[in-house]
Parts: structure tokens; C-alpha cells; sequence
């Protein structure tokens, strides 16, 4: 973990992220805005940081018997408002306007070379990107949803998304980017596919990363010519899953050259505790990545590992243009599986872990399902900063064990106590833990 005390402590994220909702549009007008469009988004961010469903109806019962509350002292929010006028006012903010806020963490990061922690092979950072679906709906739908045309005659409505992170091998945590909304239209009657949805991410954010050496990663749907090739224009690498099902032309090129003999290829074996395992590994660079004339000359690698008795623990392929050889090829194999990691440590974390990500928060009618998605992936982005920055919270979650655990105690303690702050807070339930108090 990196040392506490560092630029990315809670106020002044918070201060960041008021600064930002502070300019949301306001579609009001006349005189009867008693609540800011700051009061509105903070609120609602600060039920999914807190992952307390319960958080603002405790604290506007203590601002009626106490004359103040948690959510001014912890979020700056000045009226707590209720969860309808949350959402309805919310509805009209579409959610890239959001989107600097995860930039200017990354850019914190890296001034303080906590990112340089996550470089990996060709010291580039992998950032992974994978598609998932956030809600689904029988009955309620807006623009933004994809429509289902079901064989027994249901209609159903969903909505998707992609997270981008960046990963590495080893370690737990991840940094999440901006997500990239999958929507209902791309411009054209056709709805949005999960690479379209990429490839207008990568126009986005292709030339903010690339100053930063990147490499792209991906499931096998990503392992496509076109979009490589955007990655490519845009100077960043990749790494992606090639299955051989999908790619039969390279498949065929990989045969071939195994039958010659061409391929390069070692195996490594290391005791795991209670057996050993051995790792094969095979390569060859410069095959086509399909049967065209113009097709993209790409990096392939095989790895398969098994147990003592033969059995098959993990089999896959990856493609990729950085330079393989026996010195690199264990790192971009290690590189490549990593990409799980957005499904257990990401995607997995946001849906089940207390951010629940599936829930029905809110639908709106324009853009509140995407703006609230994004508030929910923000807060667990600051939470992975405390878990960078914040001695007192690395103490707090160490100890408490589960995160769910954590969570819940968290919230009984804003609920029902009073704190200045978040280091309040935190002080107050080192101090009642009887934990030593390692200091903010």
C-alpha cells in the first residue's frame, strides 16, 4: 500500500467532486431552489459510498433533532432532499459530466507515482476492458435501454456498460476508468454491440492514456482487426484472449507452424504447496490475425498448465504485438490472465460486494440509471483511494475483516453519531475498538 498522508485523502476528493456536480445543469427555474444541483448529486453519491441504503433518512431525522448531520460534515451536502427530488433532478445530468473526476484521480496517481506501481510488461499499464449488464427491467424503460425481443412473446429492457481498469498481475486492487455506457443506439437504428461501444471509448480516451503507455486487454471479443487497429492509430498496445473457435485462419497458421516445428516453446514447474505444476508455454510472432490480404501481423502465445497427474488446470491463447521471447513470455502470460481480475475484483465487487450494482436505484426517463451507475463506480473508486492513502481506513478494513462487515459497521456509526469529519469518524471507531490510531 502506498504511505498515507498523500494528495488523495476524502475532503479533498469530496471537495473535487463537489466542485464538479456544483456545475451540473439546473433545469429549475423561478425561485423555488431551496436545494443546489451539489446537495442532489452529493446525496445520492454519498448513499453509495457509504453503502447504506438507510444513510440520508438518519440524516435528516438527526438534522431535525440535532440541527446538523452527517451528510454536511462527511459530503458537504447543506439540505439532505428526498430520494424522489434526488431523482428527478438527477434524471436530466447526463453522466459525462462526471467523467473528469475519474481522470483527475488517475492524474493524482500518477503524480504521486503510486501508477507507476501498476506498470507491467514493456512497463506499460494494462487496462482491461470488459462489457457487463447493469439493469434489467420487464416493464420500465427509457432511450438508453437495449430492447429484448424474448421467443415466448416478453419484451425485456436492459442496460450495459463497460469498465475500464487498470490491473496488474499480483496485485488486489484495481483503478477504475470512466465507464463507457453500451446504449440502445449508435447513431444510426441499430443498437450499440459491446465493440462499438469500445471503439467510441477509445476515441475518447485513446490520446489521454496514451502519454502513459498503455496496454489494452480484452476477451476474445476484442481480438478483432478493426479494433486493434484503432488501438494501434491511437499508440497504445495490446494483449487480448484469442480462442481458436473464433479465429480460424489463425488457428490454421498456428497448426501449421507446429507441425514444422516453428513454434517456440518452454515449460517451467513450481511447488504450489502441495503439488507441482508445470507451465507450458508457445510462441510465435508475425502470423496473420485473419485470411486477408491486409491482415494484421500479430504476436501469438499458448499457455497450458497441469497438475502432477496430468490433468488440465488452465488452457488459453493471447495475441499481442509486444515482442515475445523466452525472457518475456511468463510475464505476458501472467499479464493476460490478470484481465479476471475486472470480473473478481471489479465487476464482481460492484455487484455483490455492497455496491450492488444491479439494483434498481432509480430509472429516470433520460439519464439518471447512467448518472447513478457512474456515482455508484465512483465511490468505489475513492474507496480504493483510502485504501491507497487513508492510514486510519487501511487499519479499519485490515481489521474488520469482510468488507460487508466493514460497511455495516460504518453505517451504524454515521447514523446514530455525530463526527466533524471523515477522520472523526474514523478516529471514533479506532478509539472505540481500542485500536491504536495510526494517524490520518
Amino acid at each position: 500500500m502506498a504511505a498515507g498522508g498523500g494528495s488523495l485523502q476524502f475532503d479533498e476528493l469530496i471537495s473535487s467532486l463537489r466542485e464538479t456536480v456544483s456545475q451540473f445543469p439546473d433545469r429549475r427555474v423561478g425561485t423555488n431552489t431551496s436545494y443546489s444541483m451539489a446537495d442532489f448529486a452529493l446525496s445520492a453519491f454519498s448513499v453509495f459510498f457509504m453503502q447504506c441504503p438507510s444513510f440520508l433518512d438518519f440524516q435528516r431525522t438527526m438534522g431535525r433533532t440535532k440541527a446538523r448531520h452527517n451528510a454536511a460534515s462527511l459530503f458537504g451536502v447543506t439540505e439532505v432532499p428526498s430520494d424522489n427530488q434526488i431523482r428527478t433532478m438527477l434524471d436530466a445530468v447526463p453522466p459525462e459530466l462526471l467523467y473528469g473526476m475519474f481522470d483527475l484521480v488517475v492524474e493524482k496517481l500518477s503524480e504521486n507515482g503510486t501508477l507507476e506501481e501498476f506498470r507491467s510488461i514493456g512497463n506499460d499499464l494494462l487496462v482491461t476492458l470488459d462489457g457487463t449488464e447493469y439493469y434489467r427491467s420487464d416493464r420500465i424503460l427509457c432511450p438508453q435501454c437495449h430492447v429484448t425481443h424474448h421467443s415466448n412473446g416478453k419484451i425485456s429492457y436492459k442496460h450495459m456498460l463497460i469498465t475500464p481498469a487498470i490491473v496488474k498481475a499480483g496485485r488486489k486492487d484495481v483503478v477504475v476508468l470512466a465507464p463507457e455506457f453500451i446504449r440502445s443506439t449508435d447513431g444510426t437504428a441499430k443498437a450499440e454491440n459491446e465493440i462499438t461501444a469500445a471503439k467510441r471509448w477509445l476515441a475518447r480516451m485513446g490520446e489521454y492514456l496514451s502519454p502513459f503507455s498503455v496496454t489494452i486487454m480484452g476477451d476474445d471479443l476484442y481480438s478483432n482487426q478493426p479494433f486493434l487497429s484503432l488501438v494501434r492509430e491511437a499508440e497504445m498496445n495490446f494483449l487480448c484472449v484469442c480462442k481458436p473457435q473464433s479465429h480460424k485462419h489463425l488457428q490454421e497458421c498456428i497448426e501449421s507452424h507446429r507441425l514444422c516445428g516453428e513454434l517456440e516453446h518452454y515449460t517451467s514447474t513450481e511447488w504450489t504447496g502441495k503439488e507441482h505444476r508445470s507451465t507450458r508455454y508457445e510462441w510465435i510472432e508475425d502470423v496473420p490475425i485473419r485470411g486477408t490480404e491486409d491482415a494484421m501481423l500479430v504476436g501469438w502465445v499458448g499457455v497450458l498448465v497441469t497438475g502432477e497427474d496430468g490433468r488440465k488446470i488452465y488452457r488459453n491463447s493471447f495475441i499481442t504485438n509486444h515482442r515475445i521471447s523466452r525472457e518475456t513470455v511468463a510475464d505476458i502470460v501472467a499479464a493476460g490472465r490478470a484481465r479476471w481480475k475486472i470480473e473478481n475484483e471489479d465487476i464482481n465487487t460492484l455487484k455483490t460486494k455492497g455496491y450492488n450494482l444491479e439494483h434498481n436505484f432509480g430509472h429516470g426517463k433520460e439519464h439518471l440509471c447512467e448518472t447513478l451507475a457512474t456515482l455508484n463506480i465512483l465511490a468505489f473508486l475513492l474507496h480504493t483511494m483510502l485504501d491507497l492513502y487513508d492510514r486510519r481506513y487501511q487499519l479499519l478494513r485490515t481489521t474488520r475483516g469482510r468488507r460487508t462487515r466493514f460497511f455495516q459497521e460504518l453505517g451504524i456509526v454515521a447514523c446514530y453519531w455525530y463526527h466533524d469529519g471523515w477522520q472523526d469518524l474514523l478516529r471514533f471507531m479506532i478509539t472505540q475498538l481500542e485500536l491504536p490510531d495510526p494517524g490520518g
